[in-house]
């Protein structure tokens, strides 16, 4: 998947971390004192170096988690005591085992899939959860995790370090361009666009997306305005439907997504799955996601 390629380039001119290091396999960068971004096999972990232990994020699996506690083994001896995971997407939960003495966190909303992972991919306990926020202390610096609704999943949990300036969030945008259209089925366009509009306001030093070496705000931003620009386009066609003929708001929703063009973004990767962010969108708006 092309989006993917673009992940194994290393955007220098846009990164300012303090100090990073790399292998073949493996980009290790520190934001900042006792805090690092572990990008291993297209997924990026926050590690945190706590007093007596770490905090560590999304282990994807467990031939990656082994990976990541070589990797983490050579930044500090603490050992990794929490596992906080940033949504209930099967790629990014499992591994937790790789650490048999971590406590696994997430937001509450991912007990709903406890009886919908015939793969086994879930950890067996998640030992702690929380609904609208939690603060962990590590003793060098707090970590908070907040919950602000339905995104790309239902138990979407931002991870934040205040004193660093650093947010991680997961599958809520690309390097360049949009995601896939294929990788929208579980994507709350409405709660996307409120999440983004948030990472965006905030003032911050380093923003990780988990599925990216990069650490700049460009991707971010941009994608939260092409999701206000897209909101902006479809809301008065919805409106003016609803007042012509309300019979007639799926068809039209549907011919929208065929016709409406958006030419500021006719150069981004994947702009040829406009239609898919239209339709989803729109339906969000008259459906609820």
């Amino acid at each position: 998947m092309k989006f993917f390629k673009k992940m194994a380039i290393i955007f220098i001119a846009t990164l300012s971390p303090t100090a990073f290091a790399q292998t073949k396999d493996s980009l290790v960068q520190e934001l900042a004192e006792n805090v690092y971004a572990v990008s291993l096999f297209n997924y990026t972990s926050l590690v945190v170096v706590g007093e007596e232990d770490v905090l560590i994020s999304d282990t994807a699996n467990s031939y990656r988690a082994k990976v990541l506690k070589s990797e983490i083994a050579k930044i500090t001896d603490n050992p990794v005591k929490k596992i906080v995971l940033t949504h209930e997407h099967f790629d990014h939960v499992g591994g937790t085992k790789i650490f048999p003495d971590a406590e696994v966190i997430a937001h509450s909303n991912i007990l709903e899939y406890e009886e919908l992972d015939p793969l086994g991919m879930l950890p067996e306990v998640i030992h702690k959860t929380f609904e609208k926020s939690l603060t962990i202390e590590m003793g060098t610096t707090s970590v908070e995790l907040h919950h602000f609704g339905a995104a790309d999943g239902l138990a979407v949990a931002v991870i934040y370090l205040p004193k660093e300036k650093v947010a991680v969030s997961a599958d809520m945008y690309v390097d360049e361009g949009l995601n896939p259209g294929v990788f929208l089925t579980d994507t709350n366009m409405l709660g996307s666009r409120a999440l983004l509009t948030k990472l965006a306001n905030w003032d911050l030093n380093y923003a990780i997306n988990v599925h990216s070496k990069r650490l700049d705000l460009v991707p971010l931003v941009a994608t939260q305005k092409f999701y206000d620009d897209l909101y902006d386009l479809v809301l008065p066609e919805i409106k003016a439907q609803l007042r012509a003929d309300p019979s007639r708001l799926v068809p039209r929703i549907l011919e929208m997504s065929e016709t409406l063009k958006m030419p500021k973004y006719e150069s981004w990767q994947n702009y040829q799955d406009l239609p898919v962010y239209i339709r989803k969108m729109s339906f969000a708006i008259i459906h609820g996601g």
